[in-house]
């Protein structure tokens, strides 16, 4: 009987561990954030890729005002300023991407390419 109670309590405790699930930028907060050589074609057009040009969204036919597949589509929203206020969440502009907030280190890298001319390379 005992045997079975210390089985039982080991068995709760590793249950107890079993799944944990948490922001590693809230973890984390000081992480590194690689910023050196943002390009379009390896930073950001996988950000926009993955967090925007889904289906439904920023896609050829999609509910979105732009199909995002595109870079001179995305270079306008750029250059009218709505995709990095978006992006930023700021008030008064619809904040995107819709499934939450992009990570800190994302939008980062997107101010950075912005800030460098936001050049197709």
């Amino acid at each position: 009987m005992r045997t079975a109670i210390l089985l039982l309590f080991a068995l709760g405790m590793l249950m107890l561990n079993g799944c944990y699930y948490d922001n590693e930028e809230e973890l984390y907060p000081n992480s590194f954030c690689d910023t050196t050589n943002v390009t379009y074609a390896v930073t950001i057009e996988p950000i926009v890729r993955t967090k925007c040009a889904i289906p439904g969204c920023h896609v050829a036919g999609g509910g979105g005002n732009g199909d995002f597949t595109v870079f001179t589509n995305v270079i306008a929203k750029v250059n009218d300023g709505r995709f990095l206020a978006s992006v930023r969440r700021e008030a008064g502009v619809r904040a995107m991407p819709e499934s939450g907030p992009l990570p800190l280190c994302e939008v980062q890298k997107i101010e950075i390419w912005i800030a460098n001319g936001a050049l197709n390379n």
